[in-house]
Formats: structure tokens, sequence, C-alpha cells
């Protein structure tokens, strides 16, 4: 497993960081942090990474504040065990596992310098992958809308459909029912259409019927006025025998009545004729008002063409519809796996980001064995250096022992040489005055010998 750990930074890499963060600090404050100098140096540090303001970071704890009795004695202290949570959280996402309330009240340079180190690293990290991440979740809310937009277009759709699927099925019901009256209507306009036939045959024959018979009175009428006319005229010519007479009377009257009867029953025929005649008339309005019916029926047929056309139209929006909804099924399945692409893309950068954060916590683990085994030299350096602490104070001791036995012989050493260097001038003296002489009668004999010559 790959291991990762922060560099530690130097004052000349970390405090331009620092600057450019907007936490500045200065390199005497590095070397002697205080409280006032930290405390709201990591305040700004956890407002500025983690977006949390300062009212909610002392924001007290309202059911832990409920749970003492003097909760106004707590409340500095709910406040800073607030903050440190907070920026524990932090730290340890920046890979520092071992913050301590130390390191805020009383900081160490060198563990300052290593936290400041993982806050520059953690920012950095995270302002390379905070474009990424603004990208990534600037696209995913861009295809949430469009998905939402789309599954609400779908449903729009879908509405419309099952509205003309309903419109469609109620005009076919109301077509069916118009069918079947149009089927009714058209039986029994056939029926009175043969009625109407057989009567108007049945009609014409009354008619002529009824003419003839009327012909016939008339002339039954006329024949019989006439034969009145002839009987009186006859009468007032001829004096009859009363037997004769009643003989005539008895012929006559039984000529009238059976005129009468004959009269009688060509008025039952005429008044049959007329009742045909008046039944002849409501067959004809019966007839009208078939026509009318008949009319009405193509009035319905046009209606029902037309309700035929416009289910067809129906049909047809009906198939674009579902050409629509099938189109708009494809996008959202093709959105479906974008977003199945993009949280699969998160995933592995989630799975990526705990192996970081697992290596980081592995080179922290090894980096805490290195500090303890780091610690036990430092013990042991520590006890070696007491003992090299004893050993060089003996030595010292016994160096001012020997310094002063030293400073002693030089001095001794000085004073004989003193002494020497006196006693070398004399006898460099006493030299000089015998190598004088010796060189006066070299120079004596010199000149004798000169002269001898």
């Amino acid at each position: 497993m790959a291991q990762y750990s922060f560099p530690i930074l130097e004052n000349d890499e970390l405090l331009p960081c620092m600057e450019e963060m907007e936490l500045p600090i200065t390199a005497a404050q590095m070397a002697k942090p205080t409280y006032d100098v930290v405390g709201p140096l990591f305040e700004s540090v956890l407002i500025s990474l983690t977006g949390i303001t300062r009212e909610e970071l002392n924001q007290p704890l309202f059911a832990a504040i409920d749970a003492f009795e003097f909760p106004e004695l707590h409340d500095e202290s709910i406040a800073a065990r607030n903050f440190f949570k907070h920026l524990a959280k932090l730290m340890s996402a920046c890979g520092v596992k071992d913050l301590g309330i130390k390191d805020i009240h009383k900081p160490e340079p060198a563990r300052l310098r290593r936290h400041l180190s993982a806050i520059i690293n953690f920012a950095k990290f995270r302002e390379e992958k905070l474009v990424v991440y603004s990208e990534m979740s600037a696209e995913l809310d861009a295809l949430v809308e469009e998905q939402q937009r789309l599954q609400e277009l779908l449903a729009q759709k879908q509405a419309e459909k099952q509205r003309m699927l309903n419109d469609r099925a109620a005009q076919q019901e109301e077509a069916s029912g118009v069918l079947a009256e149009v089927s009714e209507l058209t039986g029994q306009n056939q029926a009175l259409n043969k009625q109407f036939m057989a009567l108007a045959g049945e009609v014409k024959g009354l008619k002529a019927q009824c003419n003839s018979l009327a012909d016939a009175a008339q002339a039954e009428k006329f024949e019989l006025l006439a034969a009145k006319q002839e009987n009186d005229r006859l009468n007032d010519q001829i004096v009859q025998s009363p037997e004769k007479f009643q003989r005539s009377l008895v012929e006559l009257t039984s000529a009238v009545e059976a005129e009468r009867a004959v009269v009688e029953d060509t008025d039952r025929t005429c008044s049959d004729v007329m009742a045909r005649q008046e039944m002849v008339g409501k067959v004809d309005k019966e007839v009208a008002k078939c026509i009318e019916l008949m009319g009405e029926l193509e009035t319905a047929v046009a209606t029902k063409k037309q309700h035929s056309r416009t289910a067809k139209e129906l049909r047809e929006s009906i198939s674009g519809a579902q050409l629509d909804a099938g189109d708009l099924e494809q996008q959202q399945q093709h959105l479906k796996r974008q977003l199945a692409t993009l949280f699969d893309r998160i995933k592995r950068l989630e799975s990526q980001a705990a192996v970081k954060k697992e290596a980081m916590e592995s080179s922290i683990e090894e980096q805490l064995r290195d500090k303890e085994a780091v610690q036990a030299e430092n013990a042991a350096q520590q006890a070696l250096c007491l003992q090299h602490e004893a050993e060089t104070r003996a030595i010292t001791e016994k160096s001012s022992e020997l310094k002063s036995h030293h400073q002693a012989a030089v001095a001794a050493l000085l004073a004989r040489y003193q002494q020497l260097r006196g006693e070398v001038a004399s006898y460099n003296k006493a030299l000089q005055s015998v190598m004088a002489g010796q060189q006066r009668q070299q120079d004596a004999g010199s000149g004798r010998a000169g002269r001898d010559q």
C-alpha cells in the first residue's frame, strides 16, 4: 500500500502560503507561539476550510446546558469544547491524529509548524479537487434539473395521453351509441318504407275506389232526383186507384229505401275511404317524420364520420405522444446512465479518497511508531546527554584544575624563559665582546704581516 505524508515546511515556504491563505503569521510568532496567536489562527483556518461560521462555533449546545445545574458557568467551556471538536475533526482530515488542547493553549514551535504544514497541504489538495468537485456538482445539478424537467414533461405527456385515451374511449362509446341508434333508425326506416309502399298502393286503390263510388253515388243521386221528379210528374198526370197508388207508393218507398241503403253503403264506403285517407295522411306525416329522422340520421352519420376523423387524429396524436414518450424515456435512460456514471466516478473518487485516507492513516501510524522510536531514542540520547554532562562537568573540573596547573607551569616556564633569555642575552653580549676582541686581534695580526712584507 502506498504511503503518503504531508511535508514539513520551512519558514520561507510556510509563511508565504499562510499569507496567501489570508492567515498571516510571523517568524517570531512561529518561534514563540502563544494562545493569543494560535487560537484565532486555528479559528480562521476552521472557518476558511469548513465553511462553519463563528456564530456556529460559539453556539452553545442547549441539550448539554440543560444538564448542568449552573449552565452560566460552562458557557465558555462548552464553546471551547465545540471549537476543539471541529478543529480536531479538521486536523484529522489533514492527517494530524494527535491534536490536543495543549497544542492550542500551550503550543510548541515544532508541533505548530507540523500542524500548519498539514493545513497548507490539505488546503492545496482541497483547492485542486474543489474545481473538479464544483464542475461535477454543477453537472450533476444540471442533470438532476434536466431529469426533473423531463420527468415533469413525461408526466404531462402521460396525463395528456391518458386524457386523449379517455376522450377516445368516450367518443368511441358515443360513436357506438350513435351507430346503434343509426342501425335502429335504419331498420325502422326500412320497415316504414315498406309500410309506406304498401299503404301507398292501398291508398291509391282506395282513392280510385272512392272516386268511383263518389261518381256512382252522384249518379244515383241524380237518378233518384230524376225518378222523384218523374214520379211527381206522373202522379200529377195520372189518377190512380188507391190500391194501385198504394202499391206504387210501396214500390217507390222500397226503391227509395234501396237507394237510401245504397247511399248509406256509399256513405259508409266514403267514410271508410276518408278514414283510410286520414290514415294515409298520418302515414304521410310518419313518412315526413321518417324523412326528418333520415336527415338527422345523415347528420349523425356525418357527425360519426367527423368523430371517426377526430378519433383517427387522436390516435395519430397518441402515436406521436407515444413516440415522444419513448424519446423522453430514452433521454431519461440516457440521463440515468449519465447519473450512474457520475455516481460511479464519485464512488471511485470516494474509494480513492478512502485509499489515500487509509494510506495517510497508515503513514500516520508509521510516523507515530517512528515518533515513539524517536522519543525512545531521544530518551536514550537524553540519558546519554546527562551522562555526557556529568562527564563534561568532571572533565571541566579536571580541565580547570589542569588549566590552573598549566597556568602555573606556563608562568614558571615564562619565568624560566625570561631567566634563560637574560642568560642568553648576557651570553650573547659576552660572546660578541669575545668575538670583537678576536676580530681586533685578527685585524692587528693582518696589519703587522703587511708591514713585514
